[in-house]
């Protein structure tokens, strides 16, 4: 008698996040005038605060590819030449349970405003803004210092992982 696999897929958010290590890009995207790229997130651990643009890697798919392809499903905005900058290793504990996430973390550039009435993928709004003006949430401050964007310290990234409960580990 051989052997049969099934492979059964999770059915809602919350079991996506659980029953795997969750691998994708995210992207920190500067224009012309030095703003960076935000995304208000709809679901998911981080649902409802604003984040640079990610997710991720479809199958057949280089991680240049999905960085290019996520950034304009999320806010309309094309991107040219993603620069890798890191991985970026994210654990935590929210409503739907532990979640692991690896994201592949660029720098690239993009223009333009975003479409008006632009109605983005899994996002509840998209917007420029300078750094110093955005409500960033803990897990971009890392990728946005190391991608020369931001100079926040070790222990400021530290503290505000901390306190939105993540373990963040960065391989380069």
């Amino acid at each position: 008698m051989r052997g049969v696999w099934i492979s059964v897929q999770p059915q809602t958010v919350q079991e996506r996040f659980q029953h795997k290590i969750v691998t994708g890009v995210i992207a920190a995207v500067t224009d012309p005038a030095g703003r960076v790229l935000f995304i208000k997130q709809q679901r998911g651990p981080f649902a409802g605060a604003w984040l640079c643009p990610g997710g991720g890697i479809e199958p057949g798919e280089t991680a240049t590819d999905a960085v290019v392809r996520e950034v304009y499903e999320e806010t309309g905005i094309t991107v040219q030449e993603p620069v890798f900058v890191g991985v970026y290793e994210m654990r935590g504990t929210w409503s739907g349970g532990p979640y692991h996430l690896l994201m592949m973390g660029f720098l690239a550039r993009g223009s333009g405003e975003i479409p008006q009435g632009f109605t983005g993928d899994h996002v509840d709004g998209a917007r420029w803004a300078h750094v110093s003006e955005a409500p960033l949430h803990s897990t971009d401050l890392k990728l946005l210092t190391d991608a020369g964007l931001a100079a926040f310290g070790e222990g400021e990234i530290a503290s505000a992982l901390a306190a939105d409960g993540i373990t963040l580990r960065v391989f380069r």
